[in-house]
């Protein structure tokens, strides 16, 4: 959660960004919520750079409108070797969900009306839908969407005391030479 980082590290964190990226970042919005940008995104470029193994300042992130139709497309980020993942950021408030993924993939998270199952029941539906928005609404401009790729929703455990839902959404490839779709393990 941002709110609980000491402002030093959080400090830190924002030297991660590259010079443009943080000038570009504090001018779309000032305040608190610009200073949670800042944190997300810095959070992001760190979790990125330790999982393509580069330095988080060389990782490439595309995830601006598409120059031919000017819709977001999938988002994605690479290193300087060509290592290339997809990824996903959602928050709200001080809760901030990453999702990192071979394939394109989208995030839904709903805060829930307090603890308890009937309120996790009731924030699936939420969850799940701005997951799968997000996760279906890209890559259309590039390829049109056939029948060789399977969207797969899975729900995410979460600490009862964060009250909330979150759902992940990827799309798996479907090869006609194996008996279906291949899917990355869940363990």
């Amino acid at each position: 959660m941002v709110s609980t980082l000491p402002p030093d590290e959080r400090r830190a964190l924002r030297e991660w960004l590259a010079p443009d990226e943080r000038a570009r970042l504090a001018a779309v919005t000032a305040g608190p919520e610009g200073e949670r940008l800042l944190t997300v995104r810095a959070g992001l470029r760190l979790l990125l750079g330790q999982m393509l193994d580069a330095d988080p300042g060389a990782v490439v992130m595309d995830d601006g409108p598409c120059p031919h139709c000017g819709r977001l497309h999938d988002r994605s980020a690479s290193s300087p070797a060509g290592r290339r993942l997809h990824f996903a950021t959602v928050w709200q408030g001080d809760l901030i969900v990453y999702a990192v993924c071979r394939f394109p993939v989208g995030l839904g998270l709903a805060v829930t009306d307090g603890p308890g199952r009937e309120a996790w029941l009731q924030g699936r539906k939420p969850a799940r839908l701005a997951a799968y928005g997000e996760g279906v609404a890209r890559g259309r401009c590039s390829r049109p969407r056939d029948g060789s790729v399977e969207y797969i929703v899975r729900y995410v455990d979460t600490a009862p005391e964060y009250g909330c839902v979150v759902s992940v959404v990827y799309e798996v490839p479907f090869y006609e030479d194996t008996s279906g779709f291949w899917a990355p393990s869940t363990d």
